[in-house]
């Protein structure tokens, strides 16, 4: 069969053989066959299961200092709300990959749905701070799966060419998420109390637990689950002292000043050890089942992208960080009017990753990332000019840029990553972008939390080394100040040191501005530093 087009003669193709190959296609890639019908929906149901896990992060901490005075606890007691969910996630992430190989995604993904919506409701009924913990230790673990085998699905049910275009509709979860739940976690802290934080997740939940149970058609078999019923006891117990002890460290070490605190110094050692003695034996050719598979970084585009994925969760919680107590301690903003600052985080990231999903297949994803980076590089270094003057319309650019940034260069990372895997390493490779994104947060938090307290000391200090009877701008505000104080009903020495103490606060709120702005242009330069490794991902075909 043929048709006439102009002087070319087109031959159509015979139905047979298409049938043929669609036949082949379907066998080599079961999974994308057998959930055809229903991916977009499978889709939906995952971002779902994505936004349980982002927003939890984030939504809680504006209820922590209420959720303090309800239990009868102090504010450093209640942080163990959140260093617990954080200390069981880091240690459960690099499991995923074996726990679903082992039950299957589909039971191992819906069980973790379920476990995640009912230890919330469990920690909004707790009678006390210790069961609250207890109940965010169960969650840590449960959410560990809700990105990275969420994503490890979606690399096995959508086929290669489409996957920066999905994967930027995940990451639309991923990114927007944790910039509108400091407004929401606000809003309902005003409104109503802490507890109800906790029941927000549920219909969610449950609506991404019915579409996956219902739509999506695992492709593991009986022989895939038995390959992985062996348990690496070793494994498991070296993987829980080593990253455990390392974010128990990453959470706690300022509050004890590091190494100057004997027990942070020895749970150091622990994680170190631990974590050394993880390696050796999960690469130990005499471990014939592995709980996780370092094999795979072997690959460069791998372990280049956890390394990207690391510097970006770096930044990006270290920019949230500096941004929430420059906005709350130097301007005043409420939880409230902070969660609407953070917006453009979330508003420019929306845009990069729709721009993402249309572009992916037609420019290279190191130029995706590299532009990304840039921007985050870019806002970073604008925030770094704050002052106490600095309003809402001042940071919305800024702030923006950071998240078209963080948008533009997370997802083509993730889809680089995928295409240089196999397809049974897919699991484990989600797993470890999740753990080197979550650890990237612990460290860049523990870093800029770090180096404020430190460089508002050094910049009080060299800022107090000008005030001196010598300097004569110093002697006019002192005089200034006095002459006000005695129209204020002070006298003598009374008006002299209220002027002192006045000029003191301004002291100290000029140096926590410039101790917060060289966080900033800090978190710039590691933005910079990672574009060098940029030259290392493995671009997929386009």
């Amino acid at each position: 069969m043929s048709v006439e087009a102009g002087t070319h003669v087109v031959h159509a193709p015979h139905p047979s053989h298409a049938v043929v190959e669609d036949a082949t296609y379907d066998v080599e890639h079961p999974a994308i066959a057998a959930n055809r019908k229903y991916r977009w929906e499978i889709l939906i149901a995952l971002v779902f299961s994505a936004v349980l896990e982002v927003m939890d992060t984030s939504i809680l901490n504006v209820a922590l200092p209420q959720m303090a005075g309800t239990l009868g606890a102090t504010i450093e007691d209640v942080a163990w709300v959140s260093t617990a969910y954080l200390l069981s996630n880091v240690v459960f992430l690099p499991m995923t990959a074996w726990l679903s190989q082992r039950y299957g995604k589909k039971n191992y993904l819906t069980t973790c749905v379920v476990v995640f919506a009912i230890s919330r409701l469990l920690c909004a009924f707790s009678p006390s701070l210790g069961f609250v913990i207890l109940w965010r230790i169960v969650q840590g673990a449960a959410g560990a799966a809700l990105i990275s085998t969420a994503q490890a699905v979606l690399v096995e049910i959508f086929p290669s060419e489409r996957q920066g275009m999905v994967q930027a509709l995940f990451g639309i979860g991923l990114v927007v998420a944790p910039a509108v739940a400091p407004l929401m976690g606000g809003w309902i802290v005003d409104h109503y109390s802490w507890q109800a934080i906790f029941y927000i997740h549920v219909p969610i939940a449950m609506l991404s637990c019915y579409l996956i149970s219902t739509m999506y058609t695992d492709a593991s078999t009986p022989e895939s689950r038995r390959a992985a019923s062996k348990v690496d006891g070793i494994g498991v117990a070296l993987l829980a002292v080593g990253l455990g002890s390392l974010q128990y460290v990453l959470e706690e070490g300022e509050r004890y000043d590091w190494f100057g605190d004997v027990w942070i110094t020895r749970i150091t050692i622990m994680a170190v050890v631990g974590i050394a003695a993880m390696v050796i034996w999960e690469l130990s050719p005499s471990n014939k089942s592995p709980v996780v598979n370092l094999r795979i970084y072997g690959n460069r585009g791998l372990w280049s992208a956890v390394l990207i994925s690391f510097m970006i969760g770096v930044g990006m919680y270290g920019v949230n960080y500096a941004f929430s107590i420059f906005v709350q301690n130097v301007l005043g903003f409420t939880p409230m009017k902070t969660g609407q600052a953070m917006l453009p985080l979330g508003t420019g990231a929306l845009i990069s990753l729709m721009i993402v999903g249309v572009v992916s297949n037609l420019v290279d994803s190191r130029i995706l990332t590299a532009i990304g980076l840039l921007a985050c590089m870019t806002g970073s270094w604008m925030l770094g000019f704050s002052s106490q003057f600095t309003g809402l319309d001042d940071i919305w650019l800024p702030l923006g840029l950071v998240g078209f940034g963080a948008g533009g260069a997370m997802m083509p990372v993730m889809v680089a990553a995928f295409a240089s895997l196999k397809p049974s390493e897919t699991a484990d490779g989600s797993g470890q972008l999740g753990l080197g994104r979550q650890l990237g947060g612990s460290f860049g938090i523990a870093i800029i939390n770090t180096y404020i307290v430190r460089m508002n000391d050094f910049h009080r200090a060299t800022l107090l080394q000008h005030l001196s009877t010598t300097n004569q701008t110093f002697m006019q505000t002192f005089r200034g100040l006095t002459g006000m104080m005695m129209m204020h009903g002070y006298h003598g020495a009374a008006a002299q040191q209220a002027s002192l103490g006045l000029i003191s606060q301004m002291v100290a709120l000029q140096a926590m501005i410039k101790a917060n702005n060289s966080a900033f242009q800090l978190v710039a330069m590691m933005f910079a530093c990672s574009l060098l490794l940029v030259f290392l991902l493995k671009s997929p075909k386009r």
